[in-house]
């Protein structure tokens, strides 16, 4: 039994079933699904799950953030898909901005690449090791061993286009064999760079496809509009076996005579921009995007990344931009997480940020960036620091790394020049930028973190959200109250039926039955008002909630009215608790000695 078993039912639950997915991918942290119906998310009750770090909502794509395990959710997620047979639902035709379309792209190229990424780390890490073993081992390169991890390390990156033509279709929600097809024709023998090739004589332009990335996927790009085609005028009888051939004597010409040539000037040309960039701002540039990559991982742009390394690795045999700035920021990124657990006084928000920041050093930021830097703001800017000043370094010296690995100390062996030169300067120059980013990291975070804890309040004042006669929890006859599972607080019973807003903040939950609302305080405080016992057997009847869940709201302003003399002749006891949600993350609640309350005066005393 997996322990991901529990979360399936609820995370379904709280998309509106499997029946709402349109689609549904992952990266190496994020469970990616497209719905049919955004409305039908409920953000909020998913981010209460521990097992989920963190929701990011890109474009129409869901991005439910798991951490490295999340292959397996995937898996379980899938297996109720294929339970019940998904109908992609049509959609209509509108006209999208720029920003859509940015997405779109973005997204593609994502999906495309982020699935052939274990290929390319087992590929890039078996490369470390050949180096190793060559270099300070004697491991001869006629051996059977050298050859065979040598062939390892070959058809990761000699194959690209077969794999990524694979994933692309996939993404496509084409025939993901008929993209890798189509690789496969691209890196045969009698094609792949072959001069003086014709076709019903039209030159061919003679071309190295093995190791490429752009060319695949304009060809893929192209399979789709014929594969879209083919299935409007092939009829159903014959389509079986007409529609596979006529997508393949299409394709294949025109991706050999016009997409993979351009693919391959385009991908030249990439690299040309990215050595100009670099040329001109030098080491800045690398510090750049050292400082930008948090943002650009949670925006999930960082993936878009990818056809540029591969560029400057094809053309150069390094990159000395993208991945060395990642370098200082990924290891900046769990550095900042593992400092955080100064400030953190909950053992379970302790043990997150130790986890998080143990596997952000590693090389894998999204826990750590989801799961704490993104609560945190010391924590986030301490990374960007980090990470801004191990990439001036990284720049300063011209670090490069040999091998597409996502960047931290795993990864370490990749930047051993595969010259055969060992421990070169290289490799000191990795780890010195490793030891810069993790330490500005840490003093950063650490420092942040002192100085907001100095400037906030020592104590927070919460005010009544009602009128009426003050209850301890304990009185309460509900053991989740009275127990104080969810929290402490207090309980009022209701002198009139009128819920306001005991401060500015937003509205972090609703229910449909009317009978419970939650607000975090400005402050971060969050509160959880619960109309009565049991109310929820009332299915919204004498209740009724007057703000939506994610609305900003004033103090004083009504959220939620009750019907006390209705609810009370029902037979349920209108006694309202108010807790405080988050109690972990303060030192004490102190309760008011009064006896009774009106709306809006002090209720509760938070220490800090």
């Amino acid at each position: 039994m997996s322990k991901y078993d529990k979360l399936i039912p609820i995370l379904l639950e709280n998309i509106g079933g499997s029946s709402n997915i349109r689609s549904a991918n992952h990266c190496a942290t994020r469970l990616r699904l497209k719905l049919h119906d955004k409305h039908k998310l409920n953000k909020t009750a998913l981010e209460k799950e521990s097992q989920i770090l963190g929701i990011v909502e890109h474009g129409d794509e869901i991005q439910i953030v798991i951490g490295p395990d999340v292959p397996k959710v995937y898996a379980l997620v899938t297996a109720q898909l294929d339970q019940n047979e998904q109908v992609t639902m049509p959609t209509s035709k509108q006209n999208k901005s720029f920003r859509q379309y940015a997405h779109t792209i973005v997204d593609f190229i994502s999906g495309t690449f982020v699935p052939v990424l274990p290929v390319l780390v087992a590929a890039g890490l078996i490369s470390a090791v050949l180096n190793i073993g060559t270099t300070f081992f004697n491991l001869s390169n006629e051996s059977g061993t050298y050859i065979v991890l040598n062939a390892i390390n070959h058809a990761g990156f000699y194959f690209l286009p077969v794999f990524l033509g694979y994933s692309a279709a996939r993404k496509l929600e084409i025939s993901p064999i008929m993209g890798m097809f189509l690789g496969a024709v691209l890196v045969d023998g009698l094609i792949n760079n072959i001069a003086n090739l014709s076709f019903l004589g039209f030159q061919v332009p003679q071309a190295a496809y093995n190791s490429t990335t752009i060319p695949i996927i304009f060809g893929v790009l192209f399979m789709y509009i014929i594969d879209k085609g083919a299935d409007k005028v092939i009829p159903e009888a014959i389509k079986f076996f007409i529609k596979p051939l006529l997508v393949i004597i299409i394709t294949v010409p025109v991706t050999l005579l016009l997409l993979g040539p351009l693919g391959n000037i385009v991908g030249s040309y990439i690299a040309d921009v990215l050595s100009f960039m670099y040329a001109h701002l030098g080491w800045l540039s690398v510090g750049l995007m050292g400082a930008l990559t948090p943002l650009l991982v949670m925006t999930g742009t960082n993936q878009a990344l990818f056809p540029l390394v591969f560029a400057m690795i094809a053309d150069n045999g390094y990159d000395s931009f993208v991945m060395p700035a990642m370098l200082a920021a990924n290891v900046a990124i769990g550095a900042a997480a593992l400092a955080d657990m100064r400030f953190e006084k909950d053992l379970t928000k302790k043990s997150l940020s130790f986890s998080a920041g143990i596997t952000g050093v590693m090389g894998i930021t999204e826990p750590s960036i989801f799961g704490v830097l993104i609560n945190h703001k010391h924590a986030f800017l301490g990374a960007v620091f980090g990470g801004g000043v191990g990439g001036l370094f990284a720049g300063l010296v011209g670090l490069k790394q040999y091998a597409v690995v996502s960047p931290g100390l795993a990864a370490l062996p990749t930047f051993i020049p595969t010259d055969g030169s060992g421990f070169s300067s290289n490799f000191w120059y990795a780890v010195i930028t490793i030891f810069i980013a993790i330490s500005t990291s840490v003093i950063m975070t650490l420092f942040l973190g002192k100085r907001n804890t100095k400037q906030t309040k020592s104590h927070i004042t919460i005010k009544s959200p009602l009128s009426g006669k003050i209850c301890p929890l304990e009185t309460i006859q509900d053991e989740l109250f009275s127990q104080k599972i969810l929290g402490d607080g207090i309980a009022i019973m209701p002198a009139d039926g009128e819920i306001i807003a005991p401060s500015s903040g937003s509205i972090i939950m609703t229910t449909k039955t009317n009978h419970a609302i939650g607000i975090r305080t400005d402050e971060g405080v969050e509160l959880l008002i619960h109309c009565g016992l049991d109310t929820v057997q009332l299915a919204g009847r004498h209740l009724e909630t007057l703000v939506q869940e994610c609305e900003q709201v004033t103090a004083g302003q009504p959220l939620l009215k009750m019907d006390l003399t209705a609810i009370q002749a029902a037979g349920y006891d209108a006694i309202t608790p108010i807790i405080v949600t988050n109690s972990a993350d303060y030192h004490q609640i102190d309760k008011s000695s009064t006896t009774s309350v009106t709306a809006l005066d002090p209720l509760l005393t938070i220490s800090f």
